[in-house]
């Protein structure tokens, strides 16, 4: 009978019209917000979040080879404003420094991004190292890293001179 078939997905219980048949809900816990660590400044006033890409998420990027037309390598994401407030443009390279450290990446302008924000990716450590740039910190309550909340100052590199 095709009532005694299990659902096709993950979690079908949770569809279940009996709330008994659910299971028990999950504890969940009010806590009290903290500010990051590393708060923006006059000196670094951009907040770094890091993360994974569509093009590089779970797909075994780093154990096998892979070629995909939306990998572009390591950039630093900036809005249209700070792009335009900082004078840089996509593909120009800039420094991008922390209180931890400093890495020269390429400029990506993504209207989705609201402006203090910028974003990186950790999937090319040989072009970009971004690590160097994020905080030891962590969260006393999860555990976790706070690697979502750096601040940082973009600066634009000086155009190169050639001698003939």
């Amino acid at each position: 009978s095709t009532d005694q078939l299990e659902p096709t997905y993950l979690h079908g219980r949770l569809w279940e019209k009996d709330p008994a048949m659910r299971g028990m809900a999950a504890p969940f816990g009010l806590v009290q917000h903290d500010p990051p660590v590393d708060l923006t400044d006059e000196e670094y006033p951009i907040r770094l979040t890091t993360g994974r890409r569509l093009d590089s998420y779970n797909t075994g990027v780093q154990s096998g080879s892979f070629a995909s037309p939306l990998r572009r390598g390591e950039y630093v994401e900036l809005c249209p404003e700070d792009a335009e407030r900082y004078g840089v443009v996509v593909g120009e390279e800039v420094q991008v420094s922390s209180r931890r450290g400093s890495v020269v990446a390429p400029v990506w302008v993504d209207t989705a991004l609201r402006p203090g924000l910028a974003f990186m990716t950790m999937h090319f450590p040989d072009e970009v190292d971004t690590n160097q740039l994020t905080i030891e910190a962590n969260c006393p309550i999860a555990g976790t890293a706070e690697f979502k909340a750096s601040a940082i100052r973009i600066e634009k590199l000086p155009v190169a001179t050639i001698v003939r």
